[in-house]
């Protein structure tokens, strides 16, 4: 029979082992009994390790107690080493050697510790008849018990006990003196000490009992965690199993998939190109106007289809991991230029404003894949369009530092921003699923198959980027990617055109597109030229009859609400010296290349302008036309005196948004304004001014900071978060009875313009608006200009005329 056998077959062992689960106890018992063994083996070896250094302790005290009290016995005068003596050395050794020996060699053995506990009694009594049969002594008696309960098993006490009451009962007869230290002594008295040690041995049995119970509760909790934990691994096991073979087939179900969505796409391409070509020919013949519009309109269908079959086949091709990227040295300016340039006719066709914005940090020549890329741009910029109604789509493109030890890793960041519909927040999360839009009244509306930003985002995963995307509904998108990318180190070569010098050369910039203006002046900054913004043809008149000598160079965008670039031309040769103009728009018009060369325009460029194509143009122009050399003091009097001008003549027809919720604060208000010649319309709240601004357009806000429903500062962040995607801004004055000068800083970093305090002063509010109005037609003169030296950035060199 096993240990664990035994065990559980013990009655007060297991008096506790059927617990409140009397099926699980059959399973976990035999472990439980595994882990009691374990456990008491334990104790067994070492308790007997105790036992090892007690006994030979006690023989080595017993030695020294003999030699203290009785070392020698005298007769006489003579004398001789004591019997206790010899007693402690040979009998006290003989009684040690046993137990030590046993406990060194079989410590778990149920013969060592009931050995043990005979020596140790045996201990006792030579010790009690060393000090002649001291009280204290016969302490030792019940520490032996305690040190034998250690052992956890209450049957060692039985032969101690009758080892002790055998041991006094005989040398209480025969030799009471060596016991009790007395010569006389009643045959009973062994009794009452052998009734003192059971009472002990009661609560050692029953604490030993206990502990054993105790033991017992441990192991079967400890074998019930075995077990369960078992059995959630067995399940673990199973079901990852499980899941592998399913994973397994998914995939093998996929790959099938796509390789079947591959080969019929490429069993459709075959027809199509031939529809396509065929469709070409015939549209190259002669044909009636029917004829003709039936063609193309196939073709127009016929190309629809081809780039569905196109997506269809990307995706197929990603999914069965068919795709591989292509590792080759490309210029990213020309790459992305002429990318963005393809997709400028649609964009102009829906009237719409497509800018290019790359970087200087950009470098020349990189290794990368670039028609992955392009796929990427072409996909986001198409979106951008046919999700725009009205605006413009702004592409703008950085290079930052990959790792800062090596610098020629670089990451380039792409953004794609536009003015359209926006997407709502609660559709993030599934716009880059495959076959997934917005929603489904856009899939009605616009078309398409829901796979572009699927391949987008995969594409741009497997470049090593990510994709994010930033869009609020009806308040334009921002889709964004970056991807890794090496540069290549190429030999410097010489300038273009370097008898040509562009530093210092003015140029102005006639643009009703902020954007645009923005990019361009960034451009002819870092050419080292000196730009001057006008946002409208009239703006630019007023400039240029302001300046004493003529501009030497003028940029101008063809279509301008009011006066577009061809009025501006005209103009500009009644009223003044004809400077040289280059024409820039944003469609190609039947007759606008020919009118523009008959207004004197030296060039006549399509938008989006390509750097390089705009930096050739203008040297090209300049060294046709050189400009003369004239102080740049000259330039910077010259606008500054205009903006003095605009500052003395402010509009008057402004109109004005007032956000107050106080009724008499209302009528003030609106009544200063319309008594100083300006338009006004009253909102109660942040809410109300948000609606107004919705409904129409005004020039300027005067936000009342504490409002209820929706106060200043979160209608302020509001409107501000809606002119990340508009390009604009709305001027804001803040106006609140807090006069502290960390209430005017409060409103200022909440993104207001201004500051005026209540009591509100005529004088105050009327200076405030004329400034902010003038503000918004003529830029401060830059810090470079004043200083005379050489711009180094767009901001340090602007002179910007609204």
């Amino acid at each position: 029979m096993s240990p664990a056998t035994k065990l559980a077959s013990d009655p007060i062992l297991t008096s506790n082992s059927n617990v409140s689960n009397p099926d699980a106890a059959e399973d976990i018992t035999p472990r439980a009994g595994q882990l009691v063994e374990e456990h008491r083996n334990r104790i067994y070896a070492q308790t007997s390790r105790l036992f090892t250094i007690l006994m030979l302790v006690q023989w080595v005290a017993g030695i020294a107690a003999a030699l203290w009290i009785s070392p020698r016995t005298w007769a006489g005068g003579a004398s001789q080493v004591h019997v206790h003596v010899w007693l402690a050395v040979f009998l006290g050794g003989a009684i040690t050697s046993l137990p030590v020996f046993l406990t060194i060699v079989r410590p778990r053995d149920a013969f060592t510790r009931y050995t043990v506990a005979v020596c140790q009694m045996l201990m006792s009594s030579l010790l009690i008849h060393l000090s002649g049969g001291r009280i204290e002594t016969h302490f030792h008696v019940f520490g032996s018990l305690a040190f034998l309960a250690f052992y956890r098993d209450w049957r060692v006490l039985v032969p101690a006990t009758i080892v002790v009451a055998a041991d006094h009962a005989l040398r209480g007869i025969f030799y009471p003196q060596s016991v009790f230290g007395i010569l006389t002594a009643s045959p009973w008295r062994w009794v009452e000490h052998a009734c003192w040690v059971i009472f002990e041995d009661v609560i050692l049995v029953k604490m030993c009992i206990q502990g054993i119970q105790e033991m017992w509760e441990i192991a079967r909790r400890q074998a019930s965690i075995e077990a369960i934990t078992r059995g959630l691994e067995e399940k673990v096991l199973r079901r990852t199993s499980q899941l592998e073979h399913a994973k397994e087939a998914a995939e093998a179900a996929s790959r099938a998939k796509s390789e079947f969505l591959a080969n019929m796409s490429h069993e459709i391409r075959t027809p199509m190109n031939g529809v396509l070509g065929m469709t070409e020919l015939a549209l190259a013949t002669d044909l009636t106007s029917e004829q003709r519009d039936y063609l193309t309109m196939a073709r127009s269908s016929a190309d629809a289809l081809l780039t569905v079959i196109n997506d269809i086949l990307d995706f197929s091709k990603i999914e069965a991991g068919m795709l591989d990227l292509s590792l080759i040295e490309f210029h990213p300016r020309e790459n992305i230029e002429e990318t963005i340039r393809t997709l400028a006719l649609s964009a102009h066709q829906k009237g719409l404003e497509l800018i290019c914005d790359i970087g200087g940090s950009v470098p020349e020549v990189v290794v990368g894949d670039a028609l992955r890329i392009r796929q990427v741009l072409v996909n986001l910029i198409g979106n951008a369009i046919k999700f725009t109604p009205r605006g413009e789509v702004v592409v703008t493109v950085e290079a930052k530092p990959r790792n800062e030890r090596n610098p020629s890793d670089l990451e380039l960041h792409f953004a794609v921003r536009d003015t359209g519909i926006g997407i709502g927040p609660e559709k993030h999360a599934a716009i880059f699923h495959a076959f997934t839009q917005a929603d489904s009244s856009t899939t009605r509306q616009y078309g398409g198959t829901g796979l572009g930003l699927t391949i987008s985002k995969r594409l741009v995963e497997m470049m090593g980027g990510r994709i994010r995307m930033e869009s609020q509904s009806q308040q334009g998108s921002i889709f964004s990617f970056s991807t890794p990318v090496s540069v290549v180190e190429i030999p410097t070569e010489p300038p273009l055109l370097d008898c040509v010098s562009l530093r210092g050369v003015p140029v102005l910039v006639v643009d009703d597109n902020a954007t645009n203006r923005r990019v361009l002046s960034g451009w002819l900054s870092h050419w080292g030229m000196w730009p001057m913004l006008a946002e409208s043809g009239l703006a630019a008149l007023k400039l240029l009859e302001s300046v004493v000598e003529p501009v030497p160079l003028i940029l101008t965008d063809v279509h301008m609400p009011e006066m577009d670039g061809f009025e501006l031309l005209k103009q500009i040769k009644i009223h003044s010296q004809i400077p040289t103009v280059i024409m820039l728009t944003s469609g190609s018009y039947a007759g606008d290349v020919a009118r523009s060369r008959e207004l004197g325009a030296e060039a006549y460029l399509i938008k989006p302008v390509r750097r390089n194509e705009l930096f050739q143009i203008i040297a090209q122009v300049l060294l046709k036309h050189p400009p003369t050399s004239h102080p740049v003091s000259t330039w910077r009097e010259s606008v500054r005196r205009l903006g003095t001008e605009l500052r003395e003549q402010p509009s008057k027809r402004l109109h004005i948004l007032i956000a107050e919720d106080n009724i008499i604060n209302q009528k003030y208000a609106l009544s200063l304004l319309q008594n100083e010649g300006y338009s006004a319309v009253v909102a109660g709240n942040g809410r109300e001014a948000l609606a107004a601004l919705d409904r129409e357009t005004f020039d300027m806000v005067l936000m009342d900071v504490h409002m209820p429903d929706m106060d200043g500062f979160e209608a302020t962040s509001i409107i501000r978060a809606r002119e990340r995607f508009t390009g604009t801004r709305m001027p804001i004055v803040a106006v609140t009875a807090h006069a502290m000068a960390s209430d005017r800083d409060k409103c200022l970093a909440a993104g207001m313009d201004a500051y005026v305090s209540k009591p509100i002063r005529k004088s105050e509010l009327i200076e405030t608006i004329a400034r902010l109005s003038t503000n918004r037609k003529v830029g401060a003169v830059s810090t470079a200009v004043d200083s005379g030296r050489a711009p180094v950035g767009p901001s340090e060199r602007e002179e910007f005329l609204r």
